[in-house]
């Protein structure tokens, strides 16, 4: 079985943290584990320097390579969302997202009361390199998905196939 490699998504991520983030707050964010109202801590994708600020970065889009909705993918933000309302002495809680299409699922979420209160949605316009790596980073992985899959098929499936294909 293959992983999906993942190092674009955090290349991703670190470019919104220390570029759009910083030039859209006008300071640097970082990386940071932040206590919990409920006296537990998590670690945020992106904190000011004040800790008044965190937020969590998303470069997922809201529909997989076939077209049906990424449940996983929006079960992820939901855990997001969850510890971003239970940050501890915290002004601003971000979800910073990088696809258009789950910025518009997460709008409707929160219209639809299911998204806790506190929370802002932001889209950050990543460059067209990042956005082209990722982009194929998404694609292989669906490919590797595909032939995962495939492999687990029994034989007598993927043999029939084959041969009622050459008929």
């Amino acid at each position: 079985m293959n992983v999906a490699d993942t190092r674009i998504q955090l290349e991703v991520e670190d470019w919104v943290r220390r570029n759009w983030l910083a030039a859209r707050f006008s300071e640097p964010f970082s990386r940071e584990r932040m206590k919990l109202v409920t006296g537990g801590v998590f670690d945020f994708d992106a904190v000011n320097q004040s800790g008044q600020t965190v937020a969590c970065i998303s470069t997922s889009g809201s529909r997989t390579a076939g077209g049906k909705a990424a449940v996983g993918k929006l079960l992820k933000i939901r855990s997001d969302l969850l510890f971003l309302s239970m940050a501890a002495d915290v002004r601003v809680r971000l979800l910073v997202l990088t696809e258009a299409d789950m910025l518009d699922t997460c709008r409707r979420e929160k219209v639809n009361g299911r998204v806790p209160d506190g929370i802002e949605f932001l889209l950050a316009e990543i460059p067209m390199e990042l956005r082209e790596r990722l982009q194929a980073a998404r694609r292989r992985a669906s490919q590797e998905m595909t032939a995962d899959a495939i492999e687990m098929l029994p034989d007598e499936l993927v043999l029939g196939a084959t041969q009622t294909a050459s008929i």
